[in-house]
This record gives C-alpha cells, sequence and structure tokens, in this order.
C-alpha cells in the first residue's frame, strides 16, 4: 500500500504539476466566467456541449478499442467514466442532434490530433483522460451555476457537468488508485504529461472560440 501511494503520487503529481497553469488559464477564460453567470446565450452552451461531445467520442472511442490490449488502459478507464452518453443525454434534452455537430477550428485540429496518438502512442491517451475526469471535481459547481444561469431542473442539460453525484469523490478516489498500480516508463509518463496539456490548450482555444462567437464584447462589458 504505502509503495502504492508513492508511485501515485509521482505520476499524479507529475500530471498535475506539468498542466496546473494551463488549468488555471483555462478556468479563468472569459467563457467560462460568463456562461457561469448566463451572459453566454443558451445556443453558446448547448454549442460547447456539441464541440466537447466530438472530442469525447473520439478520445473514448479510441479508449474502448485499445484497453482490449492494452492492460494499463483497461485497469484505469471503466465505462462509467465514458463522457460521451452524457453528453448525448444533454444535446437531445436542448433537441440537438449530436451526429450533426461540426467542429470548429481547434476542435478539427484536436480531434486529428487524438486520432494521431491513437496509433502512435495510445498510453498517451490516459493523459487526456486524466484532465477530463479531473475535471468532474469542479464541474459539479458548475452545474449548479448553470442550472440556475439557464433555469434548468434536476439534471437536464447537465449531465455532463455532473456525471457522478454523490460518487464523484469515490470515483475520483478509485481513478487514482488505479493509475497507482500501473507502472509507467519515462517515456509514457512524459508522454501522457504532453497529452495532458496539449488537452487543456485545446479547450482553452475551443472557448477562445466559443467566447468571440457568443459572449459580449469585453469593451462593451465593461461598460454594461
Amino acid at each position: 500500500m504505502q509503495q502504492s501511494r508513492i508511485v501515485e503520487d509521482a505520476i499524479m503529481l507529475e500530471l498535475k504539476n506539468a498542466t496546473q497553469s494551463l488549468h488555471d488559464d483555462t478556468e479563468a477564460g472569459h467563457f467560462n466566467k460568463e456562461l457561469v453567470m448566463g451572459r453566454i446565450p443558451l445556443e453558446g452552451y448547448i454549442e460547447s456541449l456539441a464541440q466537447l461531445f466530438l472530442i469525447h467520442r473520439a478520445l473514448e472511442t479510441h479508449l474502448a478499442r485499445i484497453r482490449t490490449d492494452n492492460p494499463a488502459i483497461r485497469a484505469v478507464v471503466q465505462d462509467y467514466q465514458l463522457q460521451e452518453p452524457y453528453l448525448r443525454a444533454d444535446l437531445d434534452f436542448f433537441g440537438r442532434n449530436p451526429e450533426a455537430a461540426i467542429p470548429t477550428a481547434s476542435v478539427a485540429e484536436f480531434l486529428a490530433h487524438i486520432n494521431r496518438l491513437a496509433v502512435d502512442c495510445p498510453i498517451s491517451l490516459l493523459g487526456m483522460h486524466y484532465v477530463f475526469e479531473g475535471s468532474n471535481n469542479g464541474s459539479k459547481y458548475i452545474s449548479n451555476a448553470l442550472r440556475r444561469a439557464y433555469s434548468l431542473e434536476g439534471n437536464n442539460g447537465l449531465n455532463y457537468f455532473d456525471p457522478y453525484g454523490d460518487k464523484q469523490r469515490e470515483y475520483w478516489q478509485a481513478f487514482k488508485s488505479d493509475m497507482a498500480l500501473q507502472t509507467f516508463n519515462p517515456n509514457e509518463r512524459k508522454a501522457m504529461v504532453d497529452a495532458a496539456r496539449a488537452t487543456f490548450a485545446a479547450v482553452k482555444r475551443l472557448h477562445e472560440e466559443l467566447f468571440e462567437r457568443f459572449g459580449t464584447p469585453i469593451s462593451q462589458a465593461a461598460v454594461i
């Protein structure tokens, strides 16, 4: 148990430290701030779900396929962690066909990156998965703000932001423990870190695109 704890601290701390500044930049972006305050039109929120659907569908399709032959991915990636079904449910609630989603420029670029890594370095996809699993720790609070901002009831349109409910902490601890039990060599750890950083950068670029399309220009926001 003590050895597992040391391994967990090593890989999880490495991922956290390498992505902290990118995480902070993404979280502090204009789109996020305006979204939770209800200043982004509902269509902007729905479009963000559609773009995230495209990302998760690509990533999770590869993970589900690769884990059949990759013990580490098979041990870490659980069915309940796959977020595509939650995004489908949210988009269906809003009457939006997920299959009709068209990727933005940044998302198209990121999808191509995911597809390359799935072939060239499959283990790196765990770094991307880490980013999205970790984001669930704070997204539950975002779901509460969105519920108020857009007058939503229950989890309607909010499944993606609160997928685990009361099991959030339990599932996050399980993810960390499962990661701790795997043995990653230095090249694999670097690949996961690089992929995690690329994920934060891609989400930040997506938020910038969405804010440019749906947000209030900063100069006007200051006047308001």
